[in-house]
């Protein structure tokens, strides 16, 4: 009797503290069919594509219950292409991190996405998606360190609707200095959001230098959309603009429509690109997501000649697990 009251303590103990633990399989699968014209003298071609509104991806990610408040946790996180079944890159490409976090906020360390990253795009129009009118105007995206590995980062707790992030990304080289330091501040309360950040990519010669200012404005009837970037890179520098606005037609169906204009000052080369984009998203359910739109850019020199051009046309389908 004593040693079956004691096989039942250490079983209630062994699931007490399988409670404080969760591990969680997630993912999304995302795919469009479409035309795609790219270059001034292409032809349009009918293709079929992963990640219209997202990258198609899955993970792993869980959490401990340390007590007194701290938990700790991990993810691992996988792109995959969905249309030809390969993946997107070797091993966990998105992330693979463990951290600690609590009323602190939280640190992790791994490949993890920046702090700025957590920012960018927000305001974007056509759901920050390849949909966007921004898709190859604005040079900000274009030369972003995303999730570059070897990172340390903090997330702050939300105070009275303001919140950061900084991450440091180390290059683990003596010879070179090529570290990649990362700060961001957000704030969103009732119809207001707004996000900044600051990136620099430390070079041997000039440091590359980012910076990200978006915000959106709900109206309710419609939501206003609005971002600026720019790129400096010695006396090379970039101005990014986007313009856009979110309209819910019904309480499952949202236009989302915009227009992105990025230009360079001399050093830079003097062009110029602009971009347009539509896109409208229908919930068949809360995981289940039908989509379709039209986008196009261009790309003006120094002389004002177009050099090139691209149309994208495309509906498609984004399941979340």
């Amino acid at each position: 009797m004593k040693k079956s009251l004691i096989a039942l303590a250490v079983l209630a103990a062994s699931g007490a503290a399988m409670a404080q633990s969760s591990v969680t399989l997630y993912g999304i699968a995302d795919v469009w069919v479409g035309s795609v014209k790219d270059g001034i003298d292409a032809k349009s071609n009918t293709v079929m594509v992963s990640g219209g509104l997202n990258t198609s991806r899955w993970g792993v990610k869980g959490s401990e219950d340390l007590g007194g408040g701290l938990k700790a946790v991990f993810k691992l996180e996988k792109g995959f292409n969905i249309d030809s079944g390969t993946e997107k890159g070797s091993g966990f490409d998105r992330n693979a991190y463990v951290g600690l976090a609590g009323g602190f906020g939280e640190v992790d360390f791994g490949k993890t996405w920046t702090a700025m990253d957590d920012v960018l795009g927000a305001s974007n129009s056509g759901f920050d998606s390849a949909l966007s009118a921004s898709n190859n105007v604005l040079v900000v995206p274009d030369v972003y360190a995303g999730n570059p590995g070897n990172t340390i980062k903090y997330t702050s707790p939300s105070f009275g609707g303001f919140s950061g992030g900084f991450s440091y990304s180390m290059d683990e080289s003596s010879a070179v200095s090529e570290d990649i330091v990362d700060f961001s501040v957000s704030y969103g309360n009732g119809p207001i959001a707004a996000n900044f950040a600051y990136q620099v990519q430390n070079a041997a010669g000039d440091d590359l230098k980012l910076t990200a200012l978006n915000g959106s404005y709900d109206f309710g009837m419609a939501k206003l959309l609005a971002s600026y970037g720019q790129v400096k890179f010695g006396a090379a520098k970039t101005n990014d603009y986007q313009i856009g606005v979110d309209v819910p037609l019904s309480p499952a169906m949202t236009l989302s429509a915009g227009y992105a204009f990025s230009e360079d000052n001399a050093a830079a080369g003097d062009g110029e690109r602009t971009g347009y984009g539509i896109a409208v998203g229908y919930s068949l359910s809360k995981r289940t997501t039908a989509y379709a739109g039209f986008r196009m850019n261009e790309e003006d020199n120094a002389a004002g000649t177009k050099v090139d051009e691209g149309r994208v046309i495309a509906v498609g389908l984004r399941h979340t697990f």
